[in-house]
């Protein structure tokens, strides 16, 4: 009897019509991300030139660091930056105190002024020299130079095509690994991008024309695309 039933089972289930896998597929999405970076030449560079004043009072640390940085803005006119290049980005006065080692006494020893500026330097090839101006003019705070690119809005949207591109490539590759189709597009969003860039600084002090050479290398703008795809 029970051999029988067992035939008639697998009788029945030879009879029901076999899923395929488009069919078990059905509502299944994939989630693939694409990156992809285009690299390109900097144009122009941008760094923040700063002057950083001391001194027992307000006013004589003011007065200080505003003939210091009315200097620094004449060298920097004269070393061919543009004035409308030049641009104050933070100006601080801040008190400074002395704590003694053996009690919990502050004591006010004088004033601090900082006035600070973003530079725009259009011509690569004497960025080292106009700096070495700046400094000998009284700036004594020199940082975060980036280099830049005046093409960086349309390699930006070239590598976001690129990071399409590969998305949808990422996508009919595990597809098809799994026996499936690869369907429309459900959402896509870019989710990461960013420029990057960084600069090679030579030291040639033993040189009388300038102290620093500073060249940047290949600048990279990147775009990241999260997209997900019906399969079927």
């Amino acid at each position: 009897m029970k051999k029988l039933f067992a035939l008639i089972l697998a009788l029945l289930m030879l009879c029901l019509p076999a899923l395929s896998l488009a069919e078990a597929a059905q509502g299944a999405t994939i989630t693939v991300t694409g990156t992809a970076a285009v690299t390109l030449k900097a144009d122009y560079a941008q760094v923040t030139v700063g002057v950083r004043t001391n001194a027992k009072t307000v006013e004589a640390a003011t007065e200080e660091n505003g003939t210091a940085i009315r200097a620094v803005i004449a060298a920097l006119i004269e070393a061919g930056v543009a004035e409308e290049d030049i641009a104050t980005s933070n100006y601080s006065v801040s008190a400074e105190y002395d704590y003694s080692s053996f009690t919990s006494d502050q004591r006010l020893t004088g004033y601090n002024v900082t006035n600070q500026l973003t530079v725009i330097l259009r011509d690569m090839t004497c960025i080292g020299a106009v700096l070495d101006k700046a400094t000998a003019a009284g700036a004594n705070s020199i940082y975060n130079i980036e280099f830049l690119s005046t093409q960086s809005a349309a390699a930006q949207d070239e590598a976001a095509v690129y990071a399409v591109q590969e998305a949808m490539r990422k996508a009919d590759l595990l597809a098809k690994a799994a026996g499936l189709e690869v369907g429309a597009v459900i959402s896509m969003e870019e989710s990461t991008s960013g420029w990057y860039s960084t600069a090679r600084t030579y030291n040639l002090a033993e040189t009388a024309k300038t102290s620093n050479v500073i060249l940047p290398d290949e600048a990279s703008i990147s775009a990241s695309v999260t997209m997900v795809f019906e399969l079927k």
